[in-house]
């Protein structure tokens, strides 16, 4: 039987491998679009394996060192946070809402509209950067400003770049103290299958992007945040498995698309919940039918939180500890926490449920 601390130790070390392994892979592609997008898509998971590595040092070895300034361990934490979505428990739904609209909607508009210098042709300026995978958007520049940890107020200051880039190499070199160098190279990533051709991008006026989607024009800031949803969703449904078989992912992929799948089937619940959230009936029915299905049930059940808090938190239980395998795919989880499921069918199970998600979200997006 393992220790918590081993537990703790070998998930770290396999996040921390992966993220050294898609970096490096990344950086060493001729396509800037592809590592700039793929960079922004993963940014917010390898902010989640440093935050969650640096609340459980007390489990690692004595010779690994994990120092962030505070400013970094600040963007990390945010970043981190928002992959809960609408379920973090720092204010919910309404401060998230807020929080796209105020600092990111509204800050993006003030920055990027109103510069040319003919009003007349204002017009044509945007605000809004959209990219897409295989036609379906995997990322945009709202969405990619709320899951790097950074207001926009502070994005757009001259010099950030260089504390960014500061930020960034100090992650880099947690991950290194985490392992990342024994394995860089083994097996390959998305980075090294994604297909440069797939991606595209373009800009457009965010108020007329939002307002043409979801639930209509009265909710623009909704809109936004399930645009974030739906981009997340095609993320884990497309490019982050390109070259790999969903029903054999290894441990950090499959983590990163259960954690993520996860998190928008809890917020469209939260969602559905707030009547005063003025959701139309066609927007209330697209959430019923993402929600209320045999698979989502099953991934959101509340008997296998222990399963998503040890994928997030390293935390495996007590009473979980005795049966854990770290042989066995997912430490051998998948039968102790969905009773009736091996690693395959759990995969596949998942992989349905990330794909009629990922559907349902593009068609609501587009019933405008």
């Amino acid at each position: 039987m393992p220790t918590t601390a081993e537990v703790v130790q070998v998930g770290i070390a396999l996040d921390a491998t992966y993220m050294g392994r898609v970096y490096t892979e990344l950086n060493s592609l001729p396509s800037a679009k592809i590592v700039s997008v793929g960079s922004l898509c993963i940014a917010p998971f390898m902010s989640l394996v440093i935050y969650e590595a640096l609340r459980k040092s007390s489990s690692l070895p004595a010779s690994v060192n994990l120092n962030l300034s505070e400013d970094a361990n600040d963007v990390c934490g945010r970043a981190r946070h928002s992959l809960k979505l609408f379920t973090d428990t720092n204010g919910g739904i309404d401060r998230q809402l807020t929080h796209f609209e105020q600092e990111i909607m509204k800050e993006h508009s003030r920055y990027f509209l109103g510069n040319t210098w003919l009003p007349l042709a204002r017009f044509l300026e945007t605000d809004l950067g959209v990219f897409t995978y295989e036609g379906q958007i995997i990322t945009t520049t709202h969405s990619a400003t709320f899951h790097l940890g950074v207001t926009s107020h502070r994005l757009f200051q001259d010099g950030f770049g260089r504390v960014m880039q500061s930020i960034l190499q100090q992650m880099g070199r947690c991950l290194a103290e985490l392992g990342t160098g024994e394995h860089v190279g083994e097996p390959n990533t998305f980075a090294s299958f994604a297909s440069d051709t797939s991606l595209r991008n373009r800009d457009v006026r965010a108020a007329k992007h939002y307002g043409r989607s979801f639930n209509g024009p009265d909710t623009p800031y909704i809109n936004g945040a399930l645009t974030d949803f739906q981009a997340i969703a095609n993320f884990i449904a497309s490019l982050l498995i390109a070259g790999s078989n969903p029903l054999s992912l290894e441990y950090s992929v499959f983590k990163i698309r259960y954690i993520a799948l996860f998190h928008i089937l809890a917020s469209l619940r939260v969602l559905q919940d707030r009547p005063d959230m003025r959701l139309s009936r066609s927007s209330t029915k697209a959430i019923e039918r993402i929600i209320g299905t045999r698979e989502a049930q099953i991934v959101t059940d509340p008997g296998t939180r222990g399963f998503r808090n040890t994928l997030m938190h390293y935390a495996p239980t007590n009473s979980m500890l005795d049966q854990i395998d770290l042989s066995e795919p997912l430490f051998g989880l998948a039968p102790i926490c969905f009773p009736g499921h091996d690693f395959r069918s759990l995969s596949a199970l998942v992989d349905q449920c990330i794909r009629t998600t990922s559907r349902e979200l593009n068609e609501w997006a587009r019933v405008m």
